[in-house]
Parts: C-alpha cells; sequence; structure tokens
C-alpha cells in the first residue's frame, strides 16, 4: 500500500507541476477563445487555457496539427451540425482542451486522495468525476445536434414547398433558392442553405456543395432533395418539379407522423405520473374510508 502512495503521490506532484506551468505560461494567451467558448455546453470553460496550452505544446513537438487526423474530420463534421461549418475545427480544439484541462485538474486531485484516505478509492473517484464532466460535454453536444436535426426535420417541408412554388412560378431554380435561404434568418435550415450559396460563389462544384449541404443537415431527406435539386439545375426545373413536388407531400405526411409519435411518447410520459396520482388519490380516500368501517364494526 505504501509503494501505491508513493507511486500515486509522485505522479501527483508532476501532474500538479505541469499544470502550474501551463496556468502561469498560457493564462492570458488563450484568454480571448475561452470567453468566446459556449458555457452552456462546456463546463468549467475558464481552465481550458491549460488544454489549450498543452496541445499547443504537442503540435510543435510533434509538427502537425491534431485536427488532420481521420478521427479528428469526422469528429469536426459532428461540431459543424451545432456550430456552424466556419468554427467547427476551433471547436474540435475546444472539446479536446477541455478534456485535457479536466484531466490535469482533477486527476491530481485524486491521485492526493489515494494518500489521504489511504486507499486506492481516491484514484476510482478521480477518473469517475473526469469521466462524468467529459460525458457531460459530449452528451451537451450531442443534444444540441439532435435538437438542430429536429429543427431542420420541422422546417424541411416548409422549404421545400416555398421552392416549389417559386420555380412552379417560373423563377429560375438558383435564384428560387437565393430567395428561400433568406426567406428566414433564425432557423438552421436556412442557414445553411445560404452557407451553400456562398460555397457556390466561392466556385465549389454544385454536387460537392449539396453533399456538404446534405451532411450538415444530417437528415436522410436531404439526400434525396439534393439529388433532385441538382438534377433541377443541370436539366431544367421542368424535368425536376415532379419529383420535388411528390418530395414536398412525403415532407408533410412524414412531419405530421412524425408529430404523432412525438404525442404517443408524451402521453406515454404522463402515463406513470398520472398512474401515481391516481393511487395516490385512491389511498387518501379508501384508506379513511375502510378505518371508519372498521372502527364501526369494533364499536358494534
Amino acid at each position: 500500500m505504501y509503494g501505491l502512495m508513493l507511486a500515486c503521490l509522485i505522479a501527483a506532484t508532476l501532474l500538479f507541476v505541469i499544470w502550474v506551468f501551463l496556468f502561469f505560461r498560457y493564462r492570458r494567451q488563450y484568454q480571448g477563445m475561452v470567453d468566446g467558448i459556449d458555457g452552456s455546453i462546456f463546463t468549467l470553460k475558464e481552465i481550458y487555457f491549460i488544454g489549450f496550452g498543452a496541445i499547443e505544446l504537442y503540435e510543435q513537438a510533434q509538427q502537425k496539427k491534431i485536427s488532420t487526423s481521420e478521427k479528428a474530420l469526422e469528429k469536426t463534421k459532428q461540431l459543424a451540425e451545432v456550430f456552424g461549418r466556419d468554427s467547427a475545427e476551433m471547436y474540435y480544439y475546444v472539446t479536446i482542451a477541455a478534456q485535457v484541462s479536466l484531466i490535469l485538474t482533477v486527476l491530481p486531485l485524486g491521485l492526493t486522495l489515494v494518500c489521504l484516505l489511504q486507499s486506492a478509492m481516491g484514484i476510482v473517484l478521480g477518473v469517475m468525476l473526469v469521466y462524468a464532466l467529459v460525458y457531460g460535454i459530449q452528451s451537451s453536444i450531442n443534444s444540441s445536434v439532435d435538437r438542430k436535426k429536429d429543427e431542420i426535420q420541422s422546417e424541411f417541408p416548409k422549404m421545400v414547398s416555398k421552392l416549389t412554388l417559386l420555380i412552379n412560378a417560373g423563377m429560375l431554380v438558383t435564384r428560387a433558392w437565393n430567395e428561400v435561404a433568406n426567406s428566414n434568418f433564425e432557423a438552421k435550415l436556412y442557414e445553411e442553405m445560404r452557407f451553400t450559396s456562398k460555397d457556390l460563389d466561392e466556385g465549389i462544384r454544385l454536387e460537392a456543395a449539396m453533399e456538404s449541404f446534405a451532411t450538415r443537415c444530417g437528415i436522410k431527406e436531404m439526400r434525396k432533395f439534393s439529388s433532385i435539386y441538382i438534377q433541377a439545375v443541370n436539366m431544367g426545373a421542368s424535368e425536376a418539379i415532379g419529383s420535388m413536388k411528390a418530395m414536398a407531400d412525403e415532407a408533410w405526411e412524414e412531419k405530421k407522423q412524425i408529430s404523432r409519435q412525438k404525442g404517443e411518447i408524451a402521453a406515454q410520459k404522463l402515463l406513470i405520473p398520472n398512474l401515481i396520482m391516481f393511487l395516490g388519490i385512491l389511498v387518501v380516500v379508501v384508506v379513511p374510508l375502510i378505518g371508519s368501517m372498521f372502527g364501526s364494526f369494533s364499536n358494534m
């Protein structure tokens, strides 16, 4: 046990020295970046400059950016769904900095607890706390992704209907896209459409821009819609208007089904509380009644 305590004390001291070095070296350098982080998603963001400093030292040693790996690119795509394409890489660095910062801050405390408690439980508590904090951040990101997908799914039928109506009225397909994209500056779907317009203005091929659009939106219907839109641009609106109308009808039907499913889920969630309330009322009413009945019998 004493050997374990000594090893934990040495490890805690080493991690604390690293933490102190990073704290005083980078606390001002990354202050602006830390202030811009969404605190509702990223817990304890005030200490993330420690992780940013560790990443900077690692990249200098490796002479390459951590965001170039396949895993990093996949993660960046997910983050783009929440924070937008332009901020996705920055937020990838934020997620890594968060993990490094929390590990360097919490783990030394867990290792110190081993000595104080004279038990390996300190390491377990430290690891569990780090895992809970990191899991909480990832859970918040996943929730944000789901909320964005739900919002896009809800707006999708309206968007297709608007686009179909304008094209059917004789407007050029690309102009109709821009008109619809600029018709709403709050909903995420229209923001993604404006990003796609920007891609096209910068010279990106239509197919690549629409592929990126479908990926960022994250719903399965968007890939089919993208194919129909490409067909409308390349072959003329007359060739694709029928498919677009049919897709608009399908989207509205699917929205109705999703609304019904959400209603059923909400009803199921209310079933248990209602049952508990019913049992509570039953107990309040029946128990005194039974008690009074037994009281009457005993008096006879």
